[in-house]
């Protein structure tokens, strides 16, 4: 449960709100893209005029879940603490913390992503990953993550949560996303949990379409509403609204657009608020995605945005401010409304103890960073943090006739079927590391990542070459190939190819979705790895040898042939 403010933090609150022009009251319900400013970052002078027009809220800064993390620590966190002191009041710094701080900026610790922690299963290991990700978000300058992502894999093509989330149990994903949430918060960094109603349901993607949870009521409330309860009893201090039609709630959406969270008042206020008890802030997702965009004009997606009971509206662009000031003199949207919003807002910052802030914008509670990381001491455990959850997280998923682990000693010449070429031109330079892991063994190593004439593995055989062990590895990042996370293109020719051949008995290795039996159901041996996270990589390679155990139990149902209840999966031995 949250903790009740203290007589002082209140006061702040009021003082605050009652000390703002109205310009300034819509300025704390936007937040801004700091990397889309019309000019350099760090020129001082134009942040001054700009957040001198544009009294702004909040930043979004680092990089975006979709792209690699950028930049250093020092520079993120000199940038918000001369944007503190330039603003009148606190800002909040939000940013895609999804995978720990590591994964929005470059200098700092990235964690395997939810799927793994989910594989791994640990209370523990999920507070720390909240905790490590707090302590160097929040010396780096953050106050907001973006995280922990909620949602549930329960459609296999979904092509947008894959590992961001924590798979397909609501038991499980309640109790980890639960204690991520306190990691975080109890360390000085707000949680916001996405993406609701809930994604994963669809098999679209809402950067392109709104996409609708086609649950009925009572199996919403028995999953992602069983989330929800536990992230609102743990405390979270805000909640993401996705652009995702719950049609339970808001009936039959035949001859019209369906309804998104984001503009939908009976799921936000009524379910989210009223019903959940929620009274934290509402953040909507990015204003500037497909789901959101088809509901109508500019003035009206706004509008309805805010008045729908969102709190504050991610990336609506400065225009926001004369639309809301002309809302407000017209009556279609109310001071009364725009004050709660305002008043839940400064709450966030009074209990992240941003009203401690001083004149030159320094954070008191932000913990030192010693050349672009942590202290020593913090930042070696958090790196071990890293290391052990990637040890933990690698699972077998499928080993018939006993093909895994392999024999170092008898195994000396592989084939690699790269899986990867649709990422090509997008330059995922770890998928190399795999090879490059397999070689420094001494291994001598063939690459077959042609695919035209279909039959060229075939000849391959018929000249007589032969392996002792195949290998099929496969990654693709979150839109890698936009509204998909399944082998599509260069790689489906590559499934088709392999089933061609006679002499081998591919390996699958999925360092992202979860699902690759569903298309290769022919594979003997399936190994999920989650991620290209460097150490987790290193290790599948030493757990394909025998020389590291798998430990992870699948957090989906990743074998559509095998047995699955839930919690159980596959661990080193079992088929």
């Amino acid at each position: 449960m949250r903790r009740p403010l203290t007589r002082e933090e209140q006061d702040w609150v009021e003082r605050t709100l009652a000390s703002m022009s109205l310009r300034e009251k819509i300025g704390q319900t936007m937040q801004e893209h700091a990397g889309r400013l019309p000019f350099k970052g760090n020129d001082e002078a134009a942040l001054e005029v700009y957040m001198q027009k544009y009294p702004v809220g909040s930043f979004f800064i680092g990089g975006e879940v979709i792209q690699k993390a950028a930049g250093k620590a020092e520079e993120y966190r000199d940038w918000t603490r001369l944007l503190q002191k330039l603003s009148k009041y606190p800002l909040l710094f939000s940013g895609d913390l999804e995978f720990g701080a590591g994964s929005a900026v470059k200098s700092l610790t990235a964690f395997p992503p939810l799927l793994a922690l989910a594989a791994a299963d640990d209370e523990a290991l999920a507070y720390e990953y909240g905790k490590f990700t707090a302590l160097e978000g929040r010396a780096a300058g953050f106050t907001w993550a973006l995280a922990p992502g909620t949602d549930l894999l329960l459609n296999w093509m979904n092509p947008v949560i894959t590992t961001r989330c924590l798979g397909d149990d609501a038991q499980r994903a309640a109790r980890l996303a639960g204690a991520v949430v306190r990691g975080m918060q109890e360390h000085g960094l707000a949680a916001c949990a996405k993406h609701f109603p809930g994604d994963g349901v669809d098999y679209r993607d809402q950067h392109i379409v709104t996409t609708v949870n086609s649950l009925s009521e009572e199996e919403w409330f028995a999953t992602y509403g069983q989330v929800s309860r536990q992230m609102i009893d743990q405390g979270v201090l805000s909640y993401m609204t996705g652009h995702i039609a719950l049609p339970w709630i808001e009936g039959d959406v035949q001859g019209r657009n369906p309804v998104p969270a984001t503009v939908s008042e009976r799921i936000t206020t009524e379910l989210l608020r009223e019903r959940m008890g929620f009274q934290g802030v509402v953040l909507s997702d990015a204003l500037d995605m497909g789901g959101f965009l088809v509901w109508g004009d500019y003035e009206k997606r706004m509008l309805d945005c805010f008045n729908c009971g969102t709190d504050v509206l991610l990336w609506p662009g400065v225009e926001y401010f004369e639309i809301m000031e002309k809302a407000i003199a017209e009556g279609t949207v109310r001071m009364k409304r725009l004050d709660a919003s305002v008043r839940r807002i400064l709450e966030l910052k009074v209990r992240l103890g941003l009203h401690g802030i001083d004149d030159e914008g320094r954070d008191p509670q932000a913990v030192p960073l010693l050349n672009d990381k942590l202290p020593l001491k913090l930042d070696t455990q958090a790196r071990r943090l890293s290391r052990t959850l990637a040890e933990r997280c690698i699972t077998l998923v499928r080993n018939r006739g006993e093909l895994l682990p392999l024999n170092p000693q008898t195994t000396r010449r592989v084939l690699v079927i790269l899986l990867n070429k649709v990422t090509e031109g997008r330059k995922y330079e770890r998928m190399n590391v795999f090879v490059d892991l397999l070689r420094a063994r001494g291994l001598e190593v063939d690459i077959l990542d042609e695919f035209e004439p279909l039959n060229t593995l075939r000849k391959w055989e018929l000249s007589g070459m032969r392996w002792d062990a195949t290998f099929a590895p496969f990654f693709l990042p979150l839109h890698g190939m936009m509204n998909t996370a399944r082998p599509v293109g260069e790689a489906a020719k590559a499934i088709w190819a392999m089933q061609q051949a006679e002499t081998i008995r591919p390996i699958g290795v999925s360092f992202a979705t979860p699902y690759l039996l569903q298309d290769m159901p022919f594979l003997d041996a399936l190994v999920n790895a989650y991620s290209l996270h460097e150490e987790t990589v290193e290790l599948t390679v030493k757990a394909l040898f025998g020389e590291a155990p798998f430990q992870g139990v699948s957090p989906v149902k990743a074998d559509p042939q095998g047995d699955y209840s839930g919690t159980r999966g596959h661990r080193h031995g079992e088929h």
